[in-house]
């Protein structure tokens, strides 16, 4: 038996795509970087799984990522109404913004019983920001992907991390810089107010250990309730997840209808 002494060419169909998914992944990444240092706001994309052998049942969910701004929760709100009371999973990478629209925009989330998952993205075909791209038509969705547990949600980001139905995050995720109560100004008030209301247990986040950066721990997070499971986005957004009896809502049947 061969161990690790294949010639490249040998190397198994599952592996290339792995190595493929890691370049479109890295090169995801480096094309949404400027937007993000320059602080585009938060964009919501309705995303549908390439991947393999899923069709005709595929998982979706909304591609949420950027600065979380006034205009977020409104984004989103008009995102949710295209959906028809579709309930998608939504794939969470934001380096936060401003508080008052997280609050709203985690409101917004748990109002809709929407799960959240921290991660990244990664497009296939026609990207985010592309304006008149062909490259999807005939594959029942504008945009198709894959998400991958990467990527960070920090500051105001946490706070629409915490509202979900479900709250996850992954090994290779950063769940970092969260908000905390500072005292009895109307904002600290608002704040833990905000906490009580998503069930968070805020005294076990405040005092739990920290790193040497002084943020909690994935597993602190999870004992605290800020994450209800510390599994990768897979969990929400697999294929296999389609198989299932009933299927999750985000498991849409694929047809010729969708072309007409």
């Amino acid at each position: 038996m061969r161990i690790w002494s294949s010639p490249v060419g040998a190397a198994t169909p599952r592996l290339l795509r792995v190595a493929l998914v890691i370049c479109l992944l890295a090169a995801s990444l480096l094309m949404e970087r400027p937007a993000m240092a320059a602080e585009q706001e938060m964009r919501f994309v309705v995303v549908r799984s390439n991947q393999a052998g899923c069709e005709p049942t595929c998982p979706e969910w909304i591609s949420a990522a950027g600065t979380i701004g006034p205009k977020t929760p409104a984004l989103l709100k008009a995102t949710l109404k295209t959906l028809a009371g579709r309930k998608l999973p939504l794939v969470l990478r934001s380096p936060g913004g401003d508080m008052a629209a997280a609050m709203a925009l985690g409101r917004l989330i748990r109002k809709s019983k929407l799960s959240v998952a921290v991660g990244t993205t990664v497009f296939f075909g026609c990207q985010r920001d592309q304006k008149n791209c062909t490259a999807n038509d005939q594959k029942g969705a504008a945009y198709i992907g894959k998400a991958v547990s990467l990527g960070a949600c920090s500051q105001a980001c946490t706070l629409a991390l915490a509202s979900g139905s479900r709250r996850l995050a992954g090994e290779g995720t950063i769940v970092e810089e969260i908000p905390m109560v500072t005292g009895n100004e109307a904002s600290s008030k608002k704040l833990a107010a905000y906490y009580d209301e998503m069930g968070v247990r805020y005294q076990m986040l405040a005092e739990g250990p920290r790193d040497a950066a002084g943020n909690p721990g994935l597993w602190q997070l999870f004992k605290a309730l800020l994450l209800t499971n510390t599994l990768a986005v897979d969990q929400l957004v697999d294929a296999q997840i389609c198989k299932s009896t009933p299927a999750p809502d985000n498991c849409r049947v694929f047809t010729t209808m969708d072309l007409e």
